[in-house]
C-alpha cells in the first residue's frame, strides 16, 4: 500500500472514531421514533466498521510485539544499527588444589555485546600518511633518560620512527654513555646537544632542530619526505597507528598548528586555553614547520612564558598568524590518582598520554605497579588490538540487574545496578580532586568488581586467529575468580 493511501485510510479511520458514533446515535433515534422493527445502517457505516476494525487489529498487534521484546527480561542489549554488535566469550580461569589450571564458561557474562560509541568521533579520512612521515622531537637530560625509555620503547620503536632527542651539552659531556645506551635500547632517535640550559627554553628550540635535522637527513636513502612535525615531553606516550589514523583528517600542505588543551579546568584557569600543551603533544605541518624555523629569532621575544609549549604556542598565533586547531584525541592527563574511569570512558583513538606514573597510574597497585611492566602489557595491548584499544562493549542482564563492561585491553568491569547509555557517556571520577573539560562526570561506583589486562592468548579456529584476552582481579590463584579469559567471537 503506498504511502498516500495510508495517509487517507489513517484520516478516514479518524473520522470514523468521531463521525459514526454519531451517526450511528442519529440513526437509532430516527428508527424509534419512526417504530422500525429493523435498522438498517447506510454504506457509510459499513465502511466504518471496517476501518475501525482495521485500525484495532493493528494497534492490538503493535501491542503484543512490544510486550514480546519487553518480556525478555533474562538480558536486554540496547540496539543502535550504527554500533556493532559482537559475541563474547567469557571464561572463568582458576587454579584447583593442585594448581592445574581449569576453565569454566560463564553464561550470565557471555553472549552478545553493544559497542559504546567512543567520546569522540573523527570526521571522513581524507588524506593518507605514513610514520615515515612525521618527525618526532623531546628534550630531555641524562638524569630523567632512565624514566623515559620506558615511554620511548612504547613508540620510538615503530617502523620507520623519524625522531631527535636533544640534551643539554655540559649535560651529555659528563655522561657520554647514554649514546650507547639508547642504542644498546634499540632507540632509533638521533642525539644533539644544545648550548641552552633551561629546558623550556630548549623546547622552543625543538622544531626549529627537527627542521635542519630532516632537512640535512632526507638526502640520505630513500626516505621520504616528512609532512608532520611533532614534540612532546619527554614522559609523552605516542599512539603511533591513532596519530596517522586520525591526521587523515587534516591537509598538511596547508598551515596547521595541532594539539590539544589540558583536560583539567584549574590548569586553564592557570595557564589559558590558547596554546597547545605539550603533554598531550603538539604538531606542526609541513609548511608551518618551514615558517616556524624561518622565525626562529622572532619567536625568542616569548621567553619570559613560563612553558616552551606557551612559547611555541604565541609564536605560532601571534608571529605566524596561524590558529590552534584542538583535537581531542589528543591528551594532556592533568589529573592526579585514580584515573582508571578515565581510561573506561570510551577515548579509544586516543593518541597520546602523559604524566603516567608521576601523576597517576592505569592499574592499581595490587595489579601492577611497575613502570616497565605497565608499559610492555599496554604495548602488548595496543599492538595486538590496534585501533580497537579501549573500545567499549556493554552488556545488561536485567534479570540479575548487572551491566557489564569491556574496555577493549584494558578491563572487564562488573557493575550490580543497570548502566544507561547517558550513564556510560559520563567519566565515572574515581580520582578526588579536579574537574574534566569538556566532559561530565559521575559519582565513583561502590558496588563495582574489575578484572584489569594481563596477557594475550592466540587460538586458531577454522584457519582465523581469534585473540582471548585475560584478565585479572585477584592474585591469588585459588580464588575460583581471580582472571577471566575473554574472547570475541565474531
Amino acid at each position: 500500500m503506498r504511502t498516500k493511501q495510508k495517509l487517507l485510510l489513517l484520516r478516514h479511520g479518524l473520522n470514523c472514531l468521531i463521525v459514526c458514533p454519531i451517526k450511528s446515535i442519529e440513526k437509532l433515534i430516527h428508527s424509534v421514533i419512526n417504530g422500525l422493527d429493523n435498522l438498517v445502517f447506510s454504506s457509510i457505516w459499513i465502511k466504518c466498521v471496517v476501518i475501525i476494525s482495521f485500525i484495532i487489529y493493528y494497534v492490538f498487534f503493535f501491542q503484543l510485539l512490544i510486550g514480546r521484546v519487553s518480556s525478555k527480561t533474562d538480558t536486554h542489549i540496547w540496539r543502535n544499527s550504527m554500533l556493532a554488535i559482537k559475541n563474547i566469550e567469557v571464561e572463568g580461569l582458576f587454579y584447583n588444589t593442585t594448581l592445574n589450571k581449569n576453565n569454566i564458561h560463564l553464561s550470565e557474562f557471555s553472549g552478545q555485546y553493544e559497542e559504546v560509541s567512543a567520546n569522540s568521533r573523527m570526521n571522513s579520512a581524507i588524506h593518507q600518511y605514513t610514520s615515515e612521515e612525521i618527525f618526532f622531537a623531546l628534550t630531555t637530560n641524562t638524569k630523567r633518560i632512565f624514566t623515559t625509555i620506558h615511554y620511548l620503547k612504547f613508540w620510538a620503536k615503530h617502523p620507520g620512527i623519524n625522531c631527535l632527542i636533544v640534551f643539554e651539552k655540559m649535560d651529555l659531556m659528563k655522561n657520554i654513555y647514554i649514546r650507547k645506551y639508547l642504542k644498546h635500547e634499540g632507540i632509533p632517535c638521533i642525539v644533539q646537544t644544545s648550548n641552552v640550559r633551561r629546558y623550556e627554553e630548549r623546547y622552543l628550540e625543538l622544531f626549529y632542530l627537527s627542521w635542519i635535522n630532516q632537512e640535512k637527513y632526507h638526502g640520505y636513502g630513500e626516505r621520504k619526505k616528512v609532512k608532520w612535525f611533532a614534540t612532546g615531553d619527554d614522559d609523552t606516550i605516542w599512539f603511533i597507528n591513532n596519530l596517522l589514523n586520525t591526521l587523515q583528517q587534516y591537509n598538511s600542505s596547508k598551515s596547521i598548528y595541532l594539539g590539544n588543551i589540558s583536560d583539567k579546568k584549574s590548569q586553564l584557569a592557570a595557564f589559558g586555553a590558547h596554546f597547545a600543551y605539550g603533554g598531550g603533544g603538539i604538531l606542526l605541518s609541513r609548511p608551518l614547520a618551514i615558517l616556524f624555523a624561518q622565525h626562529n629569532q622572532e619567536c625568542k621575544r616569548f621567553l619570559n612564558k613560563f612553558g616552551g609549549d606557551e612559547m611555541i604556542g604565541k609564536c605560532v598565533t601571534e608571529v605566524l598568524k596561524v590558529h590552534f586547531t584542538k583535537d581531542n584525541n589528543f591528551h594532556q592527563m592533568d589529573h592526579k590518582g585514580d584515573l582508571t574511569g578515565l581510561l573506561e570512558s570510551g577515548i579509544d583513538g586516543l593518541v597520546s598520554l602523559h604524566h603516567m606514573f608521576s601523576w597517576w597510574k592505569p592499574f592499581p597497585a595490587e595489579h601492577n605497579d611497575k613502570l616497565n611492566e605497565t608499559m610492555h602489557l599496554l604495548h602488548i595491548a595496543y599492538t595486538t588490538l590496534d585501533k580497537h584499544f579501549l573500545k567499549r562493549y556493554v552488556r545488561v542482564n536485567q534479570k540479575t540487574n548487572q551491566s557489564l563492561l569491556l574496555t577493549m585491553g584494558y578491563s572487564f568491569s562488573l557493575f550490580n545496578r543497570i548502566l544507561s547509555h547517558t550513564e556510560l557517556s559520563l567519566i565515572e571520577k574515581t580520582w578526588c580532586c579536579g574537574e574534566v573539560v569538556g566532559r561530565e562526570t559521575r559519582p565513583k561506583e561502590d558496588n563495582k568488581i574489575t578484572w584489569y589486562f594481563q596477557r594475550v592468548i592466540t587460538e586458531t579456529s577454522d584457519r582465523r586467529a581469534k585473540y582471548g584476552m585475560v584478565y585479572v582481579h585477584n592474585t591469588d590463584m585459588r580464588d575460583q575468580f581471580a582472571s577471566i579469559k575473554v574472547t570475541l567471537m565474531n
